[in-house]
C-alpha cells in the first residue's frame, strides 16, 4: 500500500515539474517574442526618423544648389553682358594673333576671339596647333621639315618652324623680304595647322601692322606633353610682339584633377619669359575673355600681369585703367 502511494506521489511530482518546465518555456518563448517585437518597432522607428530627417536635408541642399546655380547663371550672364561695355573700344583696329592648341575646348577659344572683336580688334580668325606638333614619328618629322624647310631633330625643327610661323603672324606683309614664303599655308597643307572663324582672305593680308599676340592653351591641350607653347612663345618674343597666354582650365582632364595654373605653368614658372608676357587661368569662366582683352591692351605699353585664381596668378583681374 505505501509502495502505491508512492508510486502515484511520484507521478504527481513528475508531471508538476513537466508542467512547469513547459511553463517556463512557454514564459520564455513569449518574452522573447514580446521583447523582440517591442525592440524591432523600437529600431524600425528610429530608422524612419533618421530617413525623414536625411531625406529633409537632402532636399535642403538641393534647394540650396538651385538657388547658387541660379545666382551664379544670373552673374555670369551679367558679366557676358556687361564685359562688352568694358571692352568697347580698348583694340580699336589694333592686329590681333590667337594660336590655340587643338584639344583646347573650342568654346572657350570662341568666347575669346569674340571679346576681342567686339574691342574693335582686328582678328582673322583663329590659328589651331594641330596634334603634328608631337613630330612623334619620322614621317610628321620629315613632312614639317619639308613644308617649311628647317632641319635638325624634332626639338630643333619645331623650335625652328614655330619661329618661322611667329614672324608670319608678327610682321605687316610690307616687312617680309620678298624671298621668304608664307608658311602658313604649307603648314595647313601638311596638316600642321587649322583655320577657322574667319576667311583665308583676311588671313593672307594679316596683320597690316605689327600685331599683338593671344596664345591659347589649356588642361586639355593635346600638346601638353610637348615644349610647344614655350618654343612658340619664346618665338613671339624673339618677334618683339606683345604677346598674352591663357589658359582653358578643365577640372575633369586628370585623375586627379590638375591644378588650375598647371598647363601655363611653363610660362609662369620660367622668370625670365614670365616678365616677358601676361597669363591668365581661367579662359573658360566669364572672367577670362575680358581678361585676354585688358591684358592684351596693357601688354602694349609694357605692362605684365598674371591674372586668375591657380598656382602663379598675381591678381584676378587686371588693375583697372580707363
Amino acid at each position: 500500500m505505501v509502495t502505491r502511494a508512492r508510486l502515484v506521489l511520484t507521478l504527481i511530482n513528475f508531471r508538476f515539474h513537466l508542467v512547469s518546465l513547459i511553463a517556463v518555456f512557454l514564459a520564455m518563448g513569449l518574452g522573447i517574442l514580446v521583447g523582440s517585437t517591442v525592440v524591432d518597432q523600437v529600431i524600425v522607428d528610429r530608422l524612419d526618423r533618421e530617413i525623414r530627417d536625411v531625406s529633409h536635408e537632402s532636399n535642403q541642399l538641393k534647394s540650396d544648389n538651385s538657388r547658387l546655380k541660379d545666382q551664379v547663371s544670373k552673374l555670369n550672364d551679367f558679366l557676358n553682358k556687361s564685359s562688352a561695355y568694358a571692352e568697347e573700344q580698348r583694340l580699336l583696329a589694333v592686329p590681333i594673333a590667337i594660336v590655340a592648341d587643338k584639344g583646347v575646348d573650342s568654346g572657350a577659344v570662341h568666347n575669346a576671339l569674340d571679346a576681342v572683336r567686339q574691342a574693335g580688334g582686328d582678328v582673322p580668325g583663329v590659328l589651331w596647333l594641330t596634334d603634328k606638333w608631337q613630330l612623334n614619328s619620322p614621317k610628321d618629322l620629315a613632312s614639317l621639315q619639308s613644308a617649311v624647310h628647317v632641319t635638325g631633330d624634332v626639338a630643333a625643327s619645331r623650335m625652328a618652324a614655330l619661329r618661322l610661323l611667329a614672324a608670319r603672324l608678327s610682321e605687316p606683309p610690307g616687312s617680309r623680304s620678298g624671298t621668304r614664303r608664307d608658311v602658313i599655308d604649307p603648314l595647313r597643307s601638311a596638316g600642321f595647322l587649322d583655320f577657322t572663324d574667319g576667311k583665308k582672305s583676311a588671313l593672307a593680308s594679316f596683320p597690316v601692322r605689327a600685331s599683338r599676340v593671344l596664345v591659347v592653351t589649356g588642361t586639355d591641350s593635346h600638346l601638353a606633353a610637348t615644349d610647344s607653347l614655350v618654343d612658340l612663345i619664346q618665338s613671339f618674343i624673339a618677334q618683339k610682339a606683345p604677346t598674352v597666354v591663357g589658359e582653358v582650365y578643365d577640372e575633369s582632364s586628370g585623375d586627379p584633377a590638375p591644378p588650375r595654373g598647371s598647363a601655363i605653368d611653363p610660362v609662369r614658372g620660367n622668370p625670365a619669359i614670365a616678365k616677358r608676357v601676361s597669363t591668365f587661368d581661367d579662359g573658360e569662366l566669364p572672367q577670362g575673355p575680358l581678361t585676354a582683352v585688358v591684358a592684351l591692351e596693357q601688354i602694349a605699353d609694357g605692362t605684365v600681369g598674371h591674372y586668375g585664381y591657380g598656382k602663379g596668378a598675381d591678381e584676378t583681374l587686371p588693375p583697372y585703367s580707363p
